[in-house]
């Protein structure tokens, strides 16, 4: 019968000679034993301590155990090259008699100490990486890590072991492919939550150091990187392209995605970026559900669309970087916040709710169009150009004084509340169905194809063409004005009335644009002007 003997017995014996099975052990179970080799735990093959001292007695294999994790694999020794893993090629490294060299670390039992990872999952792939020599597949690579905690140690620990690039590569693609934290249901983090409370759950998270990651930064091709419920800093990519980046309810700082990225579409919603500068070029780049960007910097080659977006001192380089002959560039603004001065490198800009509350608006595009729809307006910040900007205001409120400088402008169901000014401006659409505050100024404007039902009493006109056509004032209400060097056009018989009653006109002129073009000088009686009426009025040089 077989005896069962002490602990320290089998400890000491353990490293000479197999014991015999215990009581009740099947044969090949005496078999494994007597090759070193443990049960399996969980389906993970484990290894014994025994082939430890292979080092010196020159077997095949060698022992590695993780420090504080009793994580054990077996790697035969030629499976440990310089090209496959150096790191570990120089732990088991024999020094003969030199003792300058530094050594690996070894334990009680003679098996060599790592440092990581702790999770038994990434432990095993990286393993099992170093014995195929690298050669491990994408999909295997997920059935080895099912879930976040391994991929992450395992990305950690690459580094580590030195694995070759293509694996690095590998573990890259498949974290960032589905990047995503999950979160508690009754913490209010879930669809209908508000982003502040989101965000308030994200700041007390510690902070992911992409940098520490061990990841891939460049040359690679990407079919998605999804980032969600991260609380990160210094992810960085370069030279590399990627089908799909969606960022979503994220507080992402000092992340650089490199003008040499390209992506097929980006999205980022319910998340907070702070300095994070997106140089993707992407054809498609959408901000929305209550986002907000602080010192970032968004590069746009086609299409940009913004809706509930706070922006704070942004910016738009590169989106010039690599301009199409032809190309139009556009941006689209909903229910947004636009603070500090901004530059928008755009051919059309649509503005509907949102506001502007820096001081300067460059636009860099010349004839660049922008338009406000919907839209209670404070102030206008200060549009500069090369070329003069087409602006056009649908359905806005003007709420203070506003003065519109060297632009072409188009009106549609304006209100105005307080008086305005008008500086070389071109009107490049009939006015109709609008109400000027009194002392309002007109200074070098232009009405391109005149005025129709407007009222503008008690305003000043100075250096104005009012147009060309028999219609250029029809139906207009244009009392008590001030009217110097102006140009009003010639009338004939079946010409609309208009009331210009009670103003004063000094050097202006009636003119005639058609096959013989000339002007005469305003004179109350002309016949000319038989179609208006001038009662109270006065002409002066």
């Amino acid at each position: 019968p077989t005896r069962y003997r002490p602990l320290s017995v089998l400890a000491n014996s353990a490293m000479t000679s197999p014991s015999p099975p215990p009581f009740g052990a099947s044969a090949s179970g005496a078999t494994s034993a007597s090759r070193g080799e443990l049960p399996s735990i969980a389906g993970i093959p484990q290894s014994s301590p025994r082939s430890a001292c292979s080092a010196d007695d020159g077997s095949e294999e060698v022992v590695f155990v993780v420090r504080g994790e009793g994580h054990i694999a077996r790697i035969r020794r030629r499976a440990l090259t310089e090209d496959i893993s150096p790191v570990l090629l120089a732990l088991v490294a024999d020094r003969g008699d030199d003792d300058s060299m530094p050594s690996g670390e070894r334990d009680a039992q003679g098996r060599y100490v790592l440092d990581g990872p702790t999770n038994t999952h990434a432990f095993n792939f990286l393993v099992e990486c170093v014995r195929r020599g690298g050669q491990v597949g994408a999909a295997e690579m997920a059935e080895w890590m099912p879930d976040l905690d391994s991929r992450l140690e395992a990305c950690r620990n690459v580094d580590y072991y030195l694995l070759p690039g293509p694996i690095k590569s590998q573990l890259t693609k498949l974290l960032l492919s589905s990047f995503s934290l999950p979160t508690a249901a009754g913490s209010g983090t879930g669809t209908g939550a508000s982003v502040a409370a989101l965000l308030a759950l994200l700041a007390a998270r510690e902070v992911l150091d992409a940098s520490k990651l061990g990841l891939c930064r460049s040359e690679m091709i990407l079919d998605t990187i999804h980032l969600e419920g991260l609380h990160m800093r210094g992810l960085q990519l370069e030279n590399s392209h990627v089908k799909h980046i969606v960022i979503r309810r994220c507080k992402l700082s000092d992340c650089d995605f490199a003008l040499s990225v390209t992506a097929g579409e980006l999205q980022i919603s319910k998340s907070r970026l702070d300095r994070v500068q997106l140089g993707v070029f992407s054809t498609k780049v959408s901000l929305d559900e209550d986002s907000e960007l602080t010192f970032c910097n968004i590069r746009v080659v086609e299409d940009l669309f913004v809706r509930d977006v706070r922006l704070h001192n942004c910016t738009f380089q590169g989106s010039d970087e690599d301009r199409k002959d032809r190309q139009v560039v556009s941006a689209a603004f909903y229910n947004c916040e636009i603070h500090g001065d901004v530059r928008l490198p755009f051919d059309r800009i649509v503005c509907e709710g949102t506001y502007f509350h820096g001081e300067t608006l460059q636009m860099t595009r010349g004839g660049a169009m922008i338009s406000f729809a919907k839209t209670r307006i404070r102030s206008l910040p200060c549009m500069e150009s090369e070329g003069q900007v087409h602006l056009c205001l649908e359905d806005c409120q003007l709420t203070d004084a506003v003065s519109f400088n060297r632009m072409n402008l188009n009106l549609r169901n304006v209100h105005f509340a307080k008086p305005c000014e008008f500086v070389e401006v071109v009107f490049v659409d009939k006015v109709c169905d609008l109400v000027f505050p009194k002392k309002s100024k007109f200074r070098q404007v232009r009405f391109k194809d005149g005025l129709h039902c407007v009222i503008a009493s008690g305003c000043a006109f100075e250096g104005c063409n009012l147009g060309y056509g028999q219609d250029a004032l029809s139906d207009c209400l244009l009392t008590q004005c001030s009217f110097r060097a102006c140009r009003f056009p010639f009338l004939e018989a079946d010409s609309p009335v208009a009331n210009l009653s009670g103003c004063t006109f000094a050097s202006c002129r009636i003119q005639w644009s058609g096959q013989f073009a000339h002007e005469e000088s305003f004179v109350i009686n002309s016949h000319w002007l038989r179609k208006w009426n001038l009662a109270g009025s006065t002409v002066g040089e």
